[in-house]
């Protein structure tokens, strides 16, 4: 431990949420120690720096005027982050008490692990916000428990400074987290999940932006997961797709009904659900086919 670095540094990737971005930084200035950083990586349409500094005066802002995918915001925060520990949310998601405390006792635990994620919980109003929060972190929804994970979504995330020098490049070059997840798995890590440490996912997207998001996320996702493959590959994937929306939707449901959370908000988010899988699913579509085009820098 460097004792000239700050222990714990924590990135919000912050756009167009000022309501929940304000309860984010409330919580996470309650329970911070002294020594320790918030960053604010922000790319809204209206800045929120003017309310946001008079209430946080430590909090550090980095600011864009031009749109930024959220990797290319965690990356931006990243590059400024001193901590030994460098935590990654999001805008839309409000820390629960104790959350850094849980994340940072379980990298003391495990010393030898390069991430620590945690549970994303929600308390949706409409089927709408319910089919959001389900398709974007239900797998990720409590009970999880301790112990290894097979994936870490980065609105609940943390990693140990090595390990962001481990995927530097994936990193710079705005990768997703299941890519930096995959190479630490490949170089004999195991990532870990603390189940206190709860964030409570709040939507602040309307019906269009969030299908555009799934089409670009998934157009992106399968032009990076066939990189440098061939065409027969490509295609082969190409194929699958039209069974997705169901094979997606399946699941879900599963995680729903093993972890007994959330069943009545998916029973009446189901038909908007299946619209976003298919969404998702063609998005993949064009991203075997035709690679990423402009998906790579599309926001919401």
């Amino acid at each position: 431990m460097n004792p000239d670095r700050p222990r714990l540094s924590v990135v919000v990737a912050s756009y167009n949420a000022p309501t929940t971005l304000e309860r984010c930084l409330e919580s996470l200035a309650a329970q911070l120690s002294p020594g320790d950083e918030i960053i604010v990586a922000d790319c809204s349409s209206r800045d929120p720096r003017s309310g946001a500094t008079r209430a946080f005066p430590s909090v550090r802002f980095v600011r864009f005027e031009q749109p930024l995918t959220i990797p290319a915001l965690r990356r931006e925060g990243l590059r400024v982050a001193g901590g030994e520990i460098i935590a990654l949310t999001e805008g839309r998601v409000v820390p629960s008490n104790g959350w850094a405390a849980a994340l940072i006792e379980a990298h003391s635990t495990h010393p030898q692990a390069p991430a620590v994620g945690g549970p994303i919980d929600s308390s949706p109003a409409t089927a709408f916000d319910a089919a959001v929060f389900l398709c974007e972190y239900g797998r990720h929804m409590p009970p999880t428990g301790d112990g290894e994970a097979g994936e870490l979504s980065g609105a609940n995330l943390s990693y140990k400074r090595w390990a962001i020098e481990l995927c530097q490049d994936l990193v710079e070059a705005g990768a997703w987290e299941p890519f930096l997840n995959r190479r630490l798995k490949q170089k004999g890590h195991r990532l870990l999940r603390a189940g206190r440490a709860v964030v409570w996912y709040h939507n602040s997207l309307a019906a269009g932006q969030f299908l555009r998001q799934r089409f670009h996320y998934g157009r992106w996702f399968a032009a990076a997961r066939v990189d440098g493959a061939g065409v027969v590959k490509k295609l082969a994937w190409a194929a699958f797709c039209p069974l997705l929306p169901l094979l997606l939707t399946w699941r879900l449901a599963r995680v729903v009904g093993q972890r007994r959370r959330h069943r009545r908000a998916f029973a009446r988010a189901l038909p908007w659900i299946l619209g976003f899988q298919a969404v998702w699913s063609a998005g993949e579509l064009c991203g075997y086919v035709l690679g990423k085009g402009s998906s790579d820098r599309r926001v919401f």
